[in-house]
């Protein structure tokens, strides 16, 4: 854990917060705070199993000619599911970030 948050990065934190937990989430204390991200970083693991299983059908499906889907736009499906994953683990990290901090901001009390 960190012993040190700079302003520059609980203002990034906050702006986490306001994206990542809904208003009335935002206004519960730090426990429960704590207790809806850790719920939403669960959910970012069926959304990545959601993507990654899109990924596979299309591969799949594409592969061994079960579609008549063109080359490009198989491609584009790829590149696109690809971002997707990407931006979950993103997502991933910045709820870690956020429980970390919020943990630190509890203790600090």
């Amino acid at each position: 854990m960190k012993e040190h948050y700079s302003e520059q990065e609980i203002q990034r934190l906050h702006s986490y917060l306001n994206i990542h937990l809904k208003k009335e989430q935002r206004e519960l204390p730090e426990d429960e705070q704590i207790e809806a991200l850790h719920k939403r970083d669960r959910n970012k693991w069926i959304h990545f199993a959601i993507n990654l299983l899109a990924l596979l059908i299309f591969g799949y499906s594409f592969y061994f000619d079960l579609t008549r889907m063109s080359r490009t736009f198989f491609i584009i499906i790829a590149v696109i599911f690809s971002i997707n994953v990407l931006l979950i683990f993103y997502q991933k990290k910045q709820i870690r970030d956020l429980i970390e901090y919020l943990r630190w901001k509890k203790r600090k009390e």
